[in-house]
């Protein structure tokens, strides 16, 4: 990842910042820092991070040849040295937060689902109002938000930052580098139940994100158990009047936004899904506690579109396939099932599912709850894809599922194998939804479509 500072800074003060130790006399500017000695080039800030797959510090060569300056924990061949390379690169970017000149809202996103829709929403809503910079894809880990913050520019007036994670503690040091003014939880999900071991810690790990705050507004669902017992919060829903913001499909192509039961304005909306809906209202309620008016609300709302979200559909050979493998929960899994088996169209519709990863002991349990949200009145075939994923396949038969229209491929190194199970078993046209956990590359599996189909035009 090599990113360009937003505010130049020179070496001398860079290690001031971190606690770093200087080797050069000279007090050089830099202008971009890096962490991927692939993508250094000339007068780089060289920052050799250390993960549970890497060490940077074996990359320090590499990145020297091509004339970088170098942060490392080696002493030996850094311009700087510094034993935590990682908390350096936090501490550089809690110091450049505190110093943006013009800043007037900092945003933190949270949430087991939902969070990179809802900063693409609250981008398209702030950005004509204020100088925005936000994180970009999914960069909210311990890397990827220092990064970010750091190439926001002297100019920006809010900051919107996602914040994942992986384990306990990892929001709390995102958030104390951020310093939110207003945090958002989306939801309380199962992701990473596996490694907290029940939503109770899941929810202690989402609250992390209080941690930076002085005085901050914090944003939940009205629905949310877990986060009952939160003071002061501001609450949204889709399906709650008495939530703080409510938001209301209206089943002509918008939505009606009341605040405290009062009806702020309307506004024309492209994405009807409930899971859209939802992040809406999050992003909407951020949006008014920003300064935003109704007036300007309704017609920055009507600027979503689809493009924006990461669903992606299109037509390979005959088939129409709609993919998400970014990530998936247990929750996304049950409200992709549920929207596209309301979707309307004269071809058949069929699931291609992933199984989920790191679930730990929950695992059978939710897998089976996704397969029994099936119907086999809308879709047509289930194909299934993983080591566990039969598990999907045992809930759906237990709701009634047709056991002979499951395709099963355990092998996760043989995706050519589910590809040629669809093109055997569906029909031309077919609407096809794929969504599975990250880590298995389910795209692969479309991509031998995208090969075939590129083959063919030779």
């Amino acid at each position: 990842m090599r990113i360009e500072l937003g505010i130049p800074m020179s070496l001398q003060e860079i290690a001031a910042i971190t606690g770093g130790q200087p080797k050069l006399i000279e007090n050089s500017l830099i202008t971009h820092i890096c962490t991927d000695s692939r993508e250094v080039r000339p007068k780089d800030l060289f920052v050799a991070l250390c993960g549970r797959r890497f060490d940077g510090a074996d990359y320090v060569v590499s990145a020297k040849r091509n004339d970088a300056f170098i942060l490392s924990s080696t002493a030996e061949t850094s311009d700087i040295f510094h034993l935590d390379t990682r908390r350096a690169l936090i501490d550089l970017a809690t110091y450049y937060v505190k110093n943006l000149p013009y800043l007037l809202y900092k945003i933190g996103i949270t949430g087991s689902v939902g969070k990179t829709t809802t900063k693409e929403f609250l981008k398209i809503l702030l950005s004509e109002k204020y100088k925005l910079h936000a994180s970009a894809g999914n960069f909210n880990n311990e890397i990827g938000l220092p990064l970010s913050v750091l190439s926001a520019k002297k100019n920006t007036e809010v900051l919107v930052m996602e914040m994942g994670m992986n384990s306990r503690g990892e929001i709390s040091r995102l958030s104390k580098c951020l310093c939110p003014d207003i945090a958002v939880i989306t939801n309380i999900g199962s992701a990473h139940i596996g490694r907290l071991g029940s939503k109770e810690q899941i929810a202690e790990a989402k609250l992390e994100i209080l941690d930076g705050m002085n005085n901050g507004k914090i944003i939940v669902p009205k629905e949310e158990k877990l986060l009952f017992h939160l003071d002061r919060k501001i609450t949204f829903s889709t399906v709650d009047k008495e939530a703080d913001i409510y938001l209301e499909n209206n089943k002509n192509c918008g939505v009606n936004i009341y605040k405290k039961t009062e009806c702020l304005c309307s506004a024309i909306f492209a994405l009807p899904e409930e899971h859209h809906l939802k992040c809406l209202a999050a992003a909407v309620s951020v949006a008014l506690e920003s300064g935003l008016s109704p007036n300007e609300l309704s017609q920055r709302i009507s600027h979503i579109s689809g493009d924006i979200t990461r669903q992606k559909d299109f037509f390979a050979e005959k088939y129409h396939f709609y993919v998400d493998c970014y990530n998936a929960s247990r929750e996304s899994m049950i409200a992709t099932i549920k929207e596209f088996s309301k979707k309307k169209t004269k071809e058949s519709k069929s699931l291609l599912l992933g199984e989920i990863l790191e679930l730990g002991d929950s695992r059978e349990k939710i897998h089976i709850e996704v397969g029994e949200s099936l119907s086999s009145k809308t879709i047509q075939r289930l194909f299934l894809y993983g080591k566990h994923a039969e598990e999907i396949g045992r809930g759906a038969v237990k709701s009634g599922f047709p056991s002979d229209r499951i395709y099963l491929n355990s092998n996760t190194d043989e995706p050519s194998f589910t590809a040629e199970q669809i093109r055997k078993y569906c029909d031309e046209g077919e609407h096809i939804f794929v969504k599975g956990s990250r880590g298995l590359r389910l795209e692969r599996v479309v991509d031998c479509f995208k090969l075939r189909k590129e083959k063919n035009n030779e």
